[in-house]
């Protein structure tokens, strides 16, 4: 055997040595691809999962918000009264305005009575209408006497006799 044919024998020995090192790094580092896709994919999955959970995380953090406003609004309007007692005859109750020195705000409204039952369970502020001797919700038609009636008189003929 030839010294040249030994060199060209272990030079193709050489490069299909290689091309199988060669072969064998492409299909480990396509193995490799397949899993960092996997992997990649995952996490995908994951981060979508956890964008989903904030964004429902802010719209209930946005109604809690405008839900504690609305409660700050009813409970900054319910302290503009005060509950009293109103009628003459039975136990009707009514929020009455406090007085211009007691309110913070919008104190040049004038002297009125709100709906207890209209303002407390249909959170609705409904002004009570004083008529005569008798006041009425105009949502509820609740109604109430708030100043006893006075008596009638009863006109008397003369020459009858009184009743025993």
């Amino acid at each position: 055997m030839d010294v040249s044919t030994l060199v060209a024998s272990i030079s193709g020995a050489a490069e299909l040595a290689k091309l199988l090192v060669n072969e064998r790094d492409r299909q480990k580092a396509a193995a490799i691809e397949g899993q960092l896709t996997d992997k990649i994919t995952q996490a995908q999955i994951q981060l979508s999962q956890v964008l989903g959970a904030v964004i429902e995380k802010d719209g209930r953090i946005q109604v809690l918000t405008e839900r504690v406003r609305e409660l700050e609004t009813e409970q900054s309007e319910k302290s503009r009264y005060r509950l009293a007692k109103l009628g003459a005859i039975g136990d009707f109750f009514a929020y009455e305005l406090r007085p211009a020195a007691e309110l913070v705000e919008r104190s040049d409204e004038p002297a009125h009575f709100i709906c207890q039952p209209c303002f407390d369970i249909r959170k609705q502020k409904s002004v009570l209408r004083i008529q005569g001797t008798n006041c009425t919700c105009g949502s509820c038609n609740a109604k109430v006497q708030i100043k006893p009636a006075d008596p009638i008189a009863i006109p008397r003929l003369i020459n009858q006799p009184t009743p025993r």
